[in-house]
């Protein structure tokens, strides 16, 4: 019985375990063919998915790393002495006065022995103080003001000097009749010269563009670009004099600031013809930099619409265009009218409604004109006109100090600046307070190949037409409060070899020349040179690595400035080897040597 009972338990056991593997194996099929559904559906859902997308927009990549090594030399400064005396003035304690220090001021912490100036000043630079006074032009100031002739009453002018200055000096609110004394005190400082530099800058730059096509004639374009600072997280800067170093509409992502993407380009074009006429218009934030001229400079093809010669900077607006070559046989024969917005001052500004202001939105119009393009050879024309400028536009730095004004008779002009320091690092967001002038633009730029060489050659000329005076108090106690008012040049050639033996580069050198009046608007980091009123040089190398999708790009520029104010039309230029300390309150850059080595990843 016992071996019966062993025998059925196993064949249970047998069975069991038979059974068992049975529905082991049919859950692994089913498993199986599970997955191979899911891998099926995933593919189609993917390439579908794929194809939808793409069908409607196509996005490729540019990266960029580049590294500078930058040095500034001849930098005109204030001394040290001008310097310190501004900062003591900005922190009030530099002089005080009753009336009369010659009898003795009542004595302070920085002041003890109550002579009306702060002791260390004194101190370290009484000679220099000193030589001031005894300037000819201070004494000629100080003489007209009443001042004794120093020559028969030495004592006498230099009391009366004293109690001047320490008048001029014991407030950072500046009487009108005092704003000329000062600019005149300042003007007969000498700024010191010193060498600077910046060995190591790098910068990432990524652009994405986009671009969509419903049929042959309606299509989309854009580019977001990050251009960031290695080590930088703001695009909030300390401002040097230049608009480079202000964030601003108009070079945003064109200068290296933070990490954030911002639309550079997004504009629809719509195209059709009429009879042999083809016609295309189009709205949006313009390709407005890296235009014609750049080719070269960039290694690639053209990668902007205005002329590269006069403006690439950032603007929102619209063009009208017409193909004429197959209506008059003149190869490539193109005239594009443009519009472009760079102020709007009727939104979200301090004057948005005030029918009194005296600002208004900022209007640019202008013609390109392709003239002859027959692909080895081309000639363009591009003319622009600025209608009411404005004395600057909306935009955000890091001020050192400001000027606030007050006007008490309201005659436009201010009968006492304040000087406000910023100890604080506060970012200060600033508008234009006045409309000053306008503005004429031309400039002609031919290019071709030539025995495989690229080459160009431009002129280019500004014309500025002050209308009226800025309100910015700033702009007036600087005395720069007027346009500038003159015809300025700008000559810019350059010529790159084809493909070199052995390597494969190509070499290239840009030479360009502006005058003193010469005034575009540029505001990209890649083309800064070509607002240089003086003589810029400038020789890079491309190294292809992978083709032209991966290359890399070694180069120098030497700047020599001949005037100051580059790039700005308020304020007349001085030349730089007469700068007084009152032009260099920001430093003013004579010569810069600037090397870079950029890595380049284009698809």
């Amino acid at each position: 019985m016992r071996k019966l009972l062993s025998v059925i338990l196993g064949v249970l056991l047998v069975s069991t375990f038979a059974f068992a593997d049975s529905e082991l194996d049919q859950l692994r099929k089913q498993i199986a063919d599970l997955q191979t559904q899911v891998d099926t559906m995933n593919k189609f859902v993917s390439k579908n998915t794929r194809h939808t997308a793409t069908d409607k927009l196509s996005i490729s990549a540019e990266f960029m790393t580049r590294l500078d090594s930058t040095q500034y030399k001849n930098v005109r400064a204030l001394p040290e002495f001008a310097s310190d005396m501004m900062g003591l003035w900005l922190a009030d304690s530099l002089a005080q006065t009753d009336g009369d220090v010659t009898d003795g001021v009542t004595s302070t912490a920085w002041d003890s022995n109550g002579d009306g100036f702060n002791d260390a000043f004194m101190s370290n630079y009484y000679a220099d103080f000193g030589q001031v006074m005894m300037n000819p032009q201070i004494v000629g100031m100080l003489m007209s003001m009443g001042a004794p002739d120093p020559t028969t009453d030495q004592g006498g002018y230099q009391a009366f000097a004293m109690n001047t200055f320490a008048g001029m000096l014991s407030s950072r609110t500046v009487p009108a009749q005092y704003l000329d004394a000062l600019k005149t005190t300042f003007g007969v400082i000498k700024p010191k010269k010193y060498d600077t530099n910046n060995d190591f800058m790098l910068t990432n730059r990524l652009r994405l563009r986009l671009s969509s096509k419903v049929n042959e004639n309606l299509s989309f374009s854009g580019r977001l670009t990050m251009f960031k600072t290695f080590g930088d997280s703001t695009p909030f800067h300390f401002f040097n004099g230049t608009m480079g170093s202000m964030a601003l509409d108009a070079n945003s992502a064109q200068v290296p600031t933070d990490d954030t993407l911002r639309v550079e380009r997004a504009y629809f074009v719509y195209k059709n013809s009429i009879g042999d006429v083809h016609w295309h218009f189009s709205f949006g934030r313009r390709p407005a930099a890296y235009g014609y001229g750049m080719e070269n400079h960039e290694n690639a093809v053209l990668g902007g619409s205005p002329a590269g010669t006069i403006i690439q900077m950032n603007f929102d607006g619209g063009s009208l265009g017409f193909d004429l070559a197959d209506l008059t046989g003149i190869p490539g024969l193109n005239v594009k009218f443009c519009y472009g917005q760079g102020y709007e001052g009727g939104y979200g500004t301090l004057n948005s409604m005030n029918a009194q202001a005296d600002v208004n939105d900022v209007h640019f119009f202008g013609a390109i004109v392709k003239l002859f393009d027959n692909e080895d050879y081309k000639v363009i024309y591009n003319w622009a006109h600025g209608y009411g400028l404005t004395d600057g536009f909306i935009g955000t730095a890091v001020f050192p100090f400001y000027v606030s004004g007050n006007d008490y008779n309201l005659d436009g002009q201010y009968d006492e600046y304040t000087l406000n320091p910023n100890y604080g690092g506060f970012v200060s967001r600033v508008e234009p307070m006045s409309e000053v002038g306008n503005i004429d633009l031309h400039s002609i730029i031919a290019q071709g190949y030539t025995f495989d060489f690229s080459w160009f050659a431009s002129y280019s000329m500004s014309k500025t037409d002050p209308t009226n005076r800025s309100a910015n108090p700033m702009y007036q106690f600087m005395g720069m409060d007027q346009m500038m008012d003159g015809t300025g040049h700008m000559y810019w050639l350059g010529v790159m070899t084809p493909e070199l033996p052995f390597l494969g580069g190509k070499l290239g050198v840009e030479y360009n020349h502006g005058t003193k009046y010469w005034q575009p608007f540029i505001l990209t980091y890649d083309a800064q040179k070509l607002a240089t009123r003086g003589d810029v040089y400038e020789v890079y190398y491309h190294q292809p690595i992978v083709g032209n999708n991966f290359f890399a790009t070694l180069g120098y520029i030497h700047y020599d400035y001949e005037y100051t104010n580059s790039g700005n039309f308020m304020g007349e230029p001085v030349k730089i080897e007469d700068a007084t300390a009152f032009n260099t309150l920001m430093p003013v850059v004579d010569k810069v040597d600037q090397f870079y080595l950029k890595m380049t990843y284009r698809f």
